[in-house]
C-alpha cells in the first residue's frame, strides 16, 4: 500500500432518510427497514368481556392521530369448535393423497406460488423481497391474535385426531398458513394488475382464480394434517385478505375497508358444523360471519414500502 495518503476517492454521500437509499442495502436489511415502516401505527385491542379483538392502524405522521379499525375478530364458542372436530376427523381420509404436499408446505410454500405465476429468483428479486415483507407482516399479526384468543388445537380434544406432522406450539385460531396464503394470493393479484399495460389484460384478474384456489388448498391441507379446524381457515382467509389490502394501500396511499369475522355465526343450517369454502362471499355488511364495511378509510403512504412495491412492479411490466 505504501504510506497512507488519506481519503483520495470521491464519495457521493446518500441523502438523509430517502427511500432511494434502499437500493444501496442488502436484501435482508432492506426488508427489515420496510417492515419497521409498515407496522408503524398498528395497535391490537382486546376486549375480554366480548371475547373480541381488533387490529387498528394510524398515520403517526399526522398532527391529529386517529386510530381506525382494520380487522375485527371474534372467536367461535366451544360448542362450534367441538362440532368442527368431526370435520377435522373426516378430512384425515385425504392424508394418503396429500401427505407429500402437506410436508412441502410446512415452510413458506414459495414453489407452489411460483408454479402459478411464473415467479423466478433471477427475474423477480424485488418481488421475492415484497413477499418476504408480506410474510413478516402476517406472522407479526397472526401470532398476536393467536395469543389473544388462545384456542386449543384439535389434538387437545381427542386422541383420535393424531396429526400427521408436529403440532405448532401456538394457538389454533386463526390459521397462520391460511392468513399467509390469502395474503400472498391477494397481494400478487394486485401486483400483477398494477404491472399490466393500461387498457390491456389485467394479469392479476386473470390469475385470481388459480391464486385463490391455491391459497384455499394450502389452508385446507392444514385441516387434513389434523392441525386446524375449518373455521381457522375461514378466519385466516379474511385476515390475510385484509392485510394484503393494507400493504397495498400503504404502498399506494390508497384506502381500505374494515373487515370482520364473527366465528359465532360460522354455522350451517340448524347449527350444523360448517366447512370452509372459497365460495362464501366476504363482502356482507352485517349479519354474517364475514363482513366488510361499506365505507373506506384512507391510509398514509409509506415511502419505503412504496419504493419496494414499484421496483417489484418493474419486474412484471
Amino acid at each position: 500500500m505504501g504510506p497512507f495518503t488519506g481519503a483520495t476517492l470521491q464519495v457521493t454521500e446518500p441523502p438523509f432518510d430517502k427511500a432511494t437509499n434502499l437500493k444501496l442495502w442488502a436484501d435482508g436489511p432492506r426488508v427489515t427497514v420496510c417492515f419497521t415502516e409498515l407496522v408503524e401505527g398498528l395497535l391490537f385491542k382486546a376486549n375480554p368481556s366480548t371475547k373480541q379483538a381488533e387490529l387498528r392502524f394510524a398515520n403517526l405522521q399526522a398532527s391529529n392521530v386517529q386510530r381506525k379499525t382494520l380487522v375485527k375478530l371474534r372467536a367461535p364458542g366451544k360448542s362450534i369448535f367441538k362440532k368442527q372436530l368431526d370435520l377435522v376427523a373426516a378430512y384425515a381420509d385425504l392424508r394418503a393423497d396429500r401427505a407429500s404436499e402437506i410436508v412441502a408446505e410446512l415452510p413458506f410454500p414459495l414453489p407452489f406460488w411460483a408454479s402459478v405465476i411464473g415467479l423466478s429468483a433471477h427475474r423477480h428479486g424485488k418481488t421475492l423481497q415484497l413477499l418476504d415483507l408480506a410474510f413478516s407482516l402476517a406472522f407479526h399479526v397472526e401470532m398476536r391474535f393467536k395469543h389473544i384468543f388462545a384456542i386449543s388445537r384439535p389434538v387437545e380434544h381427542s386422541p383420535q385426531i393424531q396429526p400427521m406432522v408436529p403440532t405448532p406450539g401456538h394457538g389454533s385460531w386463526p390459521s397462520g398458513h391460511a392468513t399467509e396464503a390469502f395474503l400472498v394470493a391477494t397481494l400478487m393479484e394486485s401486483l400483477l394488475n398494477a404491472a399490466s399495460p393500461s387498457g390491456g389484460t389485467r394479469n392479476g384478474r386473470a390469475s385470481r382464480e388459480q391464486l385463490q384456489r391455491l391459497a384455499a388448498r394450502i389452508a385446507v391441507n392444514r385441516t387434513v394434517a389434523g392441525l386446524h379446524y375449518p373455521v381457522d381457515s375461514a378466519a385466516g382467509r379474511l385476515l390475510g385478505t385484509s392485510l394484503a389490502e393494507y400493504l397495498v394501500a400503504r404502498a399506494n396511499g390508497g384506502k381500505v375497508h374494515e373487515r370482520g369475522f364473527d366465528g359465532r355465526l360460522f354455522e350451517g343450517p340448524n347449527g350444523a358444523a360448517l366447512d370452509f369454502s372459497l365460495q362464501d362471499p366476504m363482502d356482507h355488511t352485517h349479519g354474517n360471519a364475514y363482513t366488510r364495511s361499506a365505507a373506506s378509510t384512507p391510509v398514509a403512504k409509506a415511502p419505503l414500502v412504496e419504493w419496494l412495491w414499484k421496483e417489484a412492479i418493474k419486474e412484471w411490466a
